[in-house]
């Protein structure tokens, strides 16, 4: 994936890739997962760290070392991206979904954190593998917002 940040100063759409810039609620490490502010100002979208498994709707691009410093990080809401993998028991296999287990690391479906709900009831995808993992934690690629 090609980083068009910071040259671009808005949202970013093309055939690859969803980018999208957001104010950071505090503290962000780049590439962890966020989902939105609950408690966020009127008329701007505001992230914060993902605080459980599933809750993730995006992943940050930029880190953020408070709340708004930067004023906006860039974050992935569609687009292919490397990210750790949780391997707790099972190995991320390509063609299956995932979710974020917690703040910078994402899991498959599977006993430990329980069934993905898709098509219909609530879901906990955030995207689908793109490769299988040969063991244990480690990296691997994710098309952030394929949910079905």
């Amino acid at each position: 994936m090609t980083d068009y940040y910071p040259q671009e100063e808005g949202a970013i759409f093309d055939a690859n890739s969803y980018i999208l810039p957001c104010y950071p609620e505090a503290t962000i490490i780049e590439m962890s997962s966020v989902t939105l502010n609950a408690s966020s100002v009127a008329g701007r979208i505001e992230v914060a760290v993902s605080a459980t498994f599933g809750d993730g709707i995006g992943i940050a691009l930029k880190a953020a070392t408070s709340a708004g410093v930067p004023t906006r990080i860039p974050v992935l809401f569609y687009g292919a991206a490397k990210v750790t993998f949780d391997c707790t028991g099972t190995t991320p296999t390509m063609g299956k979904f995932c979710f974020n287990s917690i703040t910078t690391t994402f899991a498959q479906g599977n006993a430990v954190y329980g069934s993905l709900a898709v098509g219909g009831g609530s879901s906990y995808v955030m995207g689908m593998i793109l490769q299988t993992l040969a063991s244990g934690d480690d990296e691997g690629l994710i098309l952030v917002g394929k949910t079905s």
